[in-house]
């Protein structure tokens, strides 16, 4: 029988999804970080999704956001903290005083670590009203019979809580497509052991179903996404801040991420983690109910990774024959620019093939057959010192001026 712990559910005893039911997405229009309109749609959303039944004054209460790395706000690589705040101060008003605000990002799950993500974040703020996680402990978690993905190591607060709250930061991603709030809560896998499971999983189908697999342990009861400014091409890391303008907020993350894909010109199919959920009656696209303010999506600029189609340059009716070779050899994959590495290791650090190298402070691929196009080293990478192009056509990267 699975073992889980308080604040993690059994996915077994989740009602099986009713493609009749709709699930209600909360849109609020939010021009700026100024505490008065991050409040009032902080509030909207709560009212929307009645969540004051659902959250009592005893409950200890998570808040997890996206922090991803030492950001700073403005550089729309993080969930921006008043967002949070503004969540805190909702749920204080509701009589809640147990309140952790918890992420695992890049590199060691270490105190020290964390302190460096807070601080630069722009989180030491949230201090007076919350509690800023500095417990580095995980558990280990079971998943029901038929799972691929057996067990979850996570950290110690998302087992803790009583009532999970996710906060996403909206981005492309390099890997996945998609930023939002499924992906977020990979952040619940501590430090560097995040890693391992893209070795465990190099191709995107299995990655993408241990994410959905993740999110049904970890079930979060409620999502806000920050997207008021969102983030666009490499992201989650190295993409370039977009204005966007809007919060949103759900109890179902699955028919969320299909709001997000839509609102940035994906076709939600283009996600594979997407494509999957649906396949496995997770969520519908048609069975989404938006209320709140009109949301006008916009086509934002998506990762080089994704945009470099492997098979462009070749005539389609050879597309067939020669399709298995042309995706391997010209996949797109991550290239090191040694005029602007830093000799920091990150990269290094992150890779789960375990292939980067520092020679004479600078990182390089020892072995690009093993390279699995993960991109957690352009990811990791505070220099911006990795580039993606394809194994045999080279070209200017158009980030490479």
């Amino acid at each position: 029988m699975a073992v889980f712990t308080a604040g993690i559910q059994d996915p077994e005893e989740q009602e099986p999804f009713d493609p009749d039911r709709k699930s209600v997405v909360s849109v609020q229009r939010t021009e700026s970080y100024d505490e008065d309109p991050v409040q009032r749609a902080v509030d909207a959303h709560f009212a929307a999704l009645e969540l004051k039944k659902s959250i009592l004054p005893g409950m200890k209460v998570l808040i997890k956001p996206n922090l991803l790395s030492a950001k700073k706000p403005q550089q729309a690589a993080t969930t921006h903290p008043m967002l949070v705040q503004c969540i805190i101060r909702a749920l204080r008003a509701l009589g809640v005083t147990d309140i952790t605000v918890a992420d695992s990002s890049g590199g060691p799950y270490v105190a020290a670590n964390l302190k460096a993500v807070y601080a630069a974040c722009g989180y030491r703020e949230l201090e007076r009203e919350a509690v800023l996680n500095m417990n580095t402990e995980w558990r280990e978690v079971e998943t029901p019979p038929g799972f691929v993905t057996r067990r979850f190591h996570l950290i110690e607060p998302v087992c803790s809580a009583d009532f999970i709250i996710n906060v996403a930061k909206l981005k492309t991603h390099s890997l996945t497509g998609l930023s939002g709030g499924i992906k977020n809560l990979f952040g619940c896998i501590p430090g560097l052991q995040k890693p391992e499971f893209h070795y465990r999983f190099p191709e995107i189908e299995g990655f993408s179903g241990m994410l959905l697999e993740l999110a049904q342990t970890v079930r979060p009861d409620v999502t806000f996404v920050d997207a008021v400014t969102a983030m666009e091409g490499n992201g989650p890391n190295m993409g370039t801040p977009r204005e966007f303008g809007y919060t949103f907020a759900s109890r179902d993350v699955f028919a969320q991420d299909i709001v997000l894909a839509r609102a940035i010109g994906m076709d939600p199919r283009q996600v594979v983690m997407l494509r999957l959920a649906e396949e496995r009656g997770l969520c519908s696209r048609d069975s989404v109910r938006l209320v709140g303010d009109e949301l006008l999506p916009e086509q934002f600029l998506l990762p080089d990774s994704i945009t470099n189609d492997y098979l462009s340059g070749i005539p389609r009716f050879m597309r067939g024959p020669v399709g298995v070779a042309a995706k391997a050899l010209l996949k797109p994959v991550p290239h090191m620019l040694p005029e602007r590495c830093i000799g920091c290791g990150k990269c290094a650090e992150s890779c789960p093939q375990k292939i980067i190298r520092l020679q004479e402070h600078k990182a390089q691929i020892q072995n690009r057959r093993a390279c699995i196009s993960c991109f957690c080293c352009q990811e990791m990478c505070p220099a911006h010192a990795i580039v993606v192009r394809r194994r045999l056509k080279g070209g200017k990267h158009r980030h490479e001026a």
